[in-house]
């Protein structure tokens, strides 16, 4: 199970994520959501518009398994991807994130953060960024 860090969880309620899915063929899809909730250590939550719903629904049925990554794009600071199976009830979608990757440039990019115990993935943080959480 991955465990998301108070920085991760700040990223993501801040600013939201783009949303990777993709059908059976493997045809990708991105939809844009500017606000988050994290629940407990690993579930983040969305509430999407109709129009949202419909663009990505039947992937999620097809393909639960989904792609996020924090939206501030002029921002390298918030260098996450989170993996994992999502559920769409109504306009709410939910995700158990079960893989965190670090997408900073250099030679921590792909680095895989869910293995690590939560201690290490606070110092790996701490040593890589100065903020613990999206500006203000």
């Amino acid at each position: 199970m991955a465990i998301l860090s108070p920085r991760m969880k700040g990223w993501l309620e801040r600013f939201g994520c783009h949303i990777g899915t993709a059908n059976k063929s493997g045809f990708p899809t991105t939809i844009v959501v500017e606000q988050a909730t994290t629940e407990g250590d690993s579930v983040v939550s969305f509430n999407l518009t109709d129009a949202q719903v419909n663009h990505i629904k039947d992937n999620i049925q097809t393909n639960p398994y989904v792609a996020l990554a924090p939206h501030a794009i002029a921002s390298i600071r918030a260098a996450y991807q989170f993996k994992g199976a999502a559920t769409l009830d109504g306009n709410k979608l939910k995700v158990d994130v079960k893989e965190i990757y670090c997408t900073k440039p250099g030679p921590e990019a792909a680095l895989r953060l869910d293995t690590l115990p939560p201690e290490h993935v606070i110092k790996f943080e701490e040593s890589r960024w100065r903020d613990v959480g999206p500006p203000k």
